[in-house]
């Protein structure tokens, strides 16, 4: 007689298997058809399951791209707050990368096929928003446990836009271009930026 909880586990299992299948399914064929012409049917005989199996995790297309959003939203902000005592506590170094930036980086790749089709097939304002609140949200309690305030030399809001905005672009090229370079190497390469500034990285002199 099998015990409850081993059950429990397997069922689980079973539909967590079932909505990766689901989710697969639906970005591969996000990058053959527009999202207002996909329907359950072709997720479903995507992903070789029943209109039926679909429903019974999903009410529509819709409710699959919000949990599917959301799921990925909050590993991001789970990878980066995970990391935030970290990048308070250790200073920022020119040859190791900023431990948000490595958090921030290494969950991209983990997840770049979401993200890379996401942003170039789906109108892509929301996500980026909520990234960029994401990236907004891990530094502002960054200055406010260091406690800067009084020596912040520009405006925080204006700030924090600065670092949301620019780390948002980057990201967005570095998955356009296939990530030509390593996660290491864009979170070390951002930690530079953010150290020389950017007319001390051009070479300028003071």
């Amino acid at each position: 007689m099998k015990e409850p909880w081993r059950e429990h586990r397997v069922t689980d299992r079973r539909i967590l298997r079932t909505r990766s299948m689901i989710m697969d399914a639906f970005l591969t064929v996000l990058q053959k058809k527009e999202y207002p012409e996909i329907t359950v049917i072709d997720i479903a005989e995507q992903a070789n399951i029943n209109r039926s199996t679909f429903y019974a995790h999903y009410i529509d297309k819709d409710d699959l791209l919000h949990n599917m959003v959301k799921e990925k939203l909050d590993l991001l902000t789970e990878a980066t707050s995970g990391r935030q005592k970290e990048a308070v506590e250790v200073a920022p170094a020119f040859h190791e990368p900023d431990a948000f930036f490595a958090a921030l980086f290494e969950h991209l790749s983990d997840h770049e096929t979401f993200y890379r089709v996401m942003l170039k097939r789906l109108n892509p304002s929301e996500l980026h928003a909520k990234m960029q609140d994401i990236i907004k949200e891990s530094f502002y309690i960054r200055i406010s446990k260091l406690d800067l305030d009084q020596k912040l030399q520009v405006p925080l809001d204006i700030l924090l836009d600065y670092i949301s905005c620019s780390t948002q672009g980057i990201i967005v090229k570095w998955l356009e271009d296939n990530r030509i370079y390593s996660p290491h190497y864009m979170a070390l390469q951002l930690t530079r930026l953010s150290l020389l500034g950017i007319y001390k990285a051009m070479g300028m002199k003071e």
